[in-house]
């Protein structure tokens, strides 16, 4: 279902960002302009490689009719939302024309194709938190990994350096890889603080979890007994 949801939202951004594209790009005088790589353009370059692959799996027409019904379900939830939004907003300014306030020219007119850009805003930015929660929890997982590795490296080299180090005595010796333990025990604990929040967390969420299921038993074994 998650799968299925996120597949229409994809759709869906990737149709009404790409005809957006095409209308800037129609509007826009012709001739030669040099190539700027903004964000409108990577945005819009990857909603179309995403429409591409979709209409490459499942076919063009499909696609087509998916965008089309979706559109159609966008219009009427759109000329609705408005319709409301309006009656709102005459009787917000009914009760404030009463109250004394005289707001015939501060409150909007609310029109299907408002809240469409509105609606359609708010898909793109909920789907861009998604992915750019996605990607951060990526790159925090791979600069954790290297910052492991090469702690690990580091400590093997220095370790290496202090054993083979044939002017230093016995007792200099003891003291620095003393402080290398120290050091690596440290940067260990402060790496590992969140990671161990997190799971502490997560087990909380667990056994209250469990604990709700147990209670729910209880609760349907005592109705079956009276």
């Amino acid at each position: 279902m998650a799968r299925c949801f996120l597949a229409i939202c994809l759709l869906l951004l990737g149709v009404t960002v790409g005809r957006a594209g095409a209308d800037a790009e129609q509007a826009e005088p012709s001739g030669p302009s040099p190539a700027a790589v903004t964000l409108r353009t990577v945005i819009t370059g990857t909603c179309r490689e995403l429409q591409r692959y979709a209409e490459s799996v499942v076919g063009t027409g499909v696609i087509r009719s998916a965008a089309e019904f979706l559109e159609m379900v966008i219009r009427f939830l759109a000329e609705g939302a408005a319709s409301g939004l309006n009656v709102i907003a005459v009787y917000v300014a009914e009760i404030l024309r009463v109250t004394g306030f005289d707001v015939a020219l501060t409150l909007p007119h609310f029109t299907p194709e408002g809240v469409t850009a509105v609606a359609q805003w708010g898909l793109v930015a909920l789907i861009g938190y998604w992915v750019l929660t996605v990607v951060l929890h990526l790159l925090i997982a791979v600069v954790r990994h290297v910052f492991w590795l090469v702690k690990t490296v580091l400590a093997l080299w220095l370790f290496g350096l202090m054993v083979t180090d044939k002017t230093a005595t016995v007792d200099t010796t003891a003291l620095r890889i003393a402080g290398l333990v120290l050091v690596c025990a440290l940067l260990t604990l402060l790496t590992s603080h969140s990671e161990n929040s997190c799971a502490v967390v997560h087990r909380l969420s667990s056994l209250e979890g469990r604990l709700r299921a147990v209670e729910k038993r209880k609760g349907e074994s005592v109705g079956e007994k009276s």
